[in-house]
């Protein structure tokens, strides 16, 4: 095996680097874009926040459809050969959508201490789960395909049913924790 790829495997935070520049990218991206992009791609992607201001509408629904929709895909898209460009275009989309929200937010009700710690919290909570879907599902789909192209070894199914069973449960907490926090303490504010 090439030196190259046995420190892909080995060494997983190039993963990590370019999440964080695909994340960075797309948030640039959509602060840059936002006002020339088309009402129902804005409307689409501008509710991530979960305030209760009398100016903002909550949408606690579409965030969770949104998210069980970014959840599935990216199941899919891990067990596939080319599912590393999926993931990084679905991470790029993430990126555009925290900025979308920022902007929509920050246009809407008006700038507080207490909204700005509470836009910190959910922005991370939402970064720290496309860092943890990204970082799975790429690992497991460049394996999926060193594998079946390159490595000369028998597939190891279990240790794919494995990363993928942790894969679904860590994300699956860190949307509870996030669901919970959207219902239950910033309500409290």
């Amino acid at each position: 095996m090439s030196v190259f790829l046995r420190r892909l495997l080995q060494d997983k935070k190039y993963f990590l680097i370019m999440i964080s520049f695909i994340v960075f990218m797309g948030f640039l991206f959509g602060f840059y874009q936002y006002s020339h992009t088309n009402i129902t791609i804005q409307e689409f992607f501008r509710y991530l926040f979960y305030f209760n201001i009398e100016k903002y509408e909550n949408h606690y629904q579409l965030y969770l459809i949104q998210s069980g929709l970014f959840i599935v895909i990216c199941t899919y898209l891990s067990t596939s050969y080319i599912g590393q460009f999926g993931l990084l275009f679905i991470t790029f989309l993430k990126g555009l959508q925290i900025s979308f929200s920022i902007q929509y937010t920050l246009s809407i009700i008006q700038i507080d201490f207490m909204i700005i710690l509470l836009m910190l919290c959910e922005i991370v909570f939402e970064i720290v789960m496309v860092f943890i879907m990204m970082y799975i599902g790429l690992y497991i789909s460049s394996y999926v395909t060193l594998v079946n192209f390159y490595i000369e070894q028998n597939f190891n199914i279990k240790s794919i049913l494995n990363y993928r069973l942790n894969f679904i449960i860590a994300v699956l907490i860190i949307l509870t924790l996030s669901l919970a926090f959207r219902l239950y303490i910033i309500p409290l504010f």
